[in-house]
């Protein structure tokens, strides 16, 4: 099949917002189709081509990977300065309000940055279906209007909660806008159940995968017993002084705590409170690669859990790793039973003196051992066939 992927994020863009897209996209293409991966620029960049000379380029690709189509936003609009927080809040408020009503999103100097390439996608890549994943509302619009063009059907993809990011007012209009989509697919069956309050189509489940690396049981490595790895974004301040709290209570002196994630300031803000008597480390965002190394030598993996986002996909790779995950606050009932599922243990907490009780109790227990052959269920590759089927049944 001829597939146009659409997403707000570039593909390099080190965040997660990133990465559901890039990788079907390479799954896609890995499987023997043709995929246009259509994407914001990456920021200050200018477009990676213009639509006079699309129709070339695209000739000559390589198809064994995703064409990767990179769209610059127009500047000087007063919109990006509304969603940058720039502007006063009853100007910000009032402005927000008017793209949404008459424009139909937040992100529209993208969007109007982007259509002149929807006809010659349509006219020179001829696509058999388009998927647009939901981050904002203008990733729909340009899935829906290269579609339109194309005279193919477009799946809309539930990547985030609609009734989180849209503003309560504007659900139920901007709902309506893209009533035309001719299925769905969704991050979780919670982000499912969400798109049926608004939408007429049932989502098919498609989980972001993980990566073929995590198939092997992970290295072996001595497990320093009063290590703890937390991993990822921190969240709500409450819920982050909610687990330090729990560790604090926990330690008894000499524990190494480390941070992987993107908010190591912010971390050792929040331990400095017994920072003189455990060592602390924060190197930053770490490659899976290196995740690993780190999780095989701790006794636990924690992270803080953002209830807004309903499901979060690092929590796969995370039982992947053969460790006892802890989160705060509690997980989904989703995700316990994925977790059930796979024979990994994850310990919901909502209070620091629970969470010093399980530290104690996971770590004095045998490490869990993932069933690999279900575990291999959730790669990538074996939801791209999910994804296929979706994407064939329209077509």
């Amino acid at each position: 099949m001829k597939l146009v992927f659409v997403n707000h994020c570039h593909p390099d863009t080190p965040h997660v917002c990133a990465t559901r897209q890039r990788e079907f996209a390479k799954a896609c293409a890995g499987a023997g189709h043709q995929v246009v991966l259509l994407t914001e620029t990456l920021p200050g960049q200018p477009s990676n081509t213009t639509p006079t000379t699309l129709p070339a380029a695209l000739d000559r690709h390589d198809w064994r990977a995703p064409f990767r189509l990179a769209c610059a936003p127009a500047t000087g609009r007063l919109i990006a300065a509304a969603r940058e927080g720039r502007l006063v809040a009853p100007l910000r408020k009032l402005l927000i309000a008017a793209e949404y009503l008459t424009r139909g999103g937040l992100f529209t100097d993208w969007r109007d940055a982007s259509r002149p390439y929807w006809e010659v996608l349509a006219r020179a890549f001829r696509p058999d279906a388009v998927w647009a994943s939901f981050g904002n509302t203008d990733v729909w619009a340009i899935g829906q209007g290269i579609a339109r063009l194309a005279g193919c059907p477009w799946i809309m993809d539930v990547k985030d909660p609609w009734s989180v990011f849209i503003p309560v007012l504007f659900r139920k209009i901007l709902a309506a806008r893209f009533a035309d989509c001719a299925g769905a697919t969704a991050l979780s069956a919670g982000h499912a159940d969400d798109a049926r309050r608004w939408f007429a189509h049932v989502p098919t489940v498609v989980y972001s995968g993980i990566d073929e690396s995590f198939l092997p049981v992970p290295p072996l490595a001595p497990i320093q017993a009063r290590r703890l790895l937390i991993v990822g974004a921190l969240y709500d301040q409450r819920h982050l002084a909610t687990l330090m709290d729990g560790i604090e209570r926990w330690c008894r002196g000499g524990e190494e705590i480390v941070y992987a994630g993107g908010e190591s300031e912010r971390f050792l803000a929040a331990a400095r409170r017994f920072a003189d008597r455990v060592r602390l480390k924060a190197p930053g965002f770490v490659s899976l690669d290196n995740l690993r190394v780190l999780a095989a030598g701790s006794a636990v993996i924690l992270y803080v859990r953002n209830p807004n986002a309903l499901y979060q996909h690092k929590l796969i790779e995370l039982l992947a790793m053969d460790r006892p995950v802890f989160c705060l606050p509690g997980e989904s009932a989703e995700s316990h039973s994925i977790a059930q599922s796979l024979g990994g243990r994850l310990i919901s907490c909502d209070g620091a003196d629970e969470l010093a009780a399980g530290l104690d109790r996971e770590i004095a227990a045998a490490p869990p051992a993932i069933d690999r052959a279900r575990l291999a269920s959730y790669t990538w590759s074996a939801q791209s066939r999910r994804l296929l089927d979706v994407l064939k049944g329209r077509a």
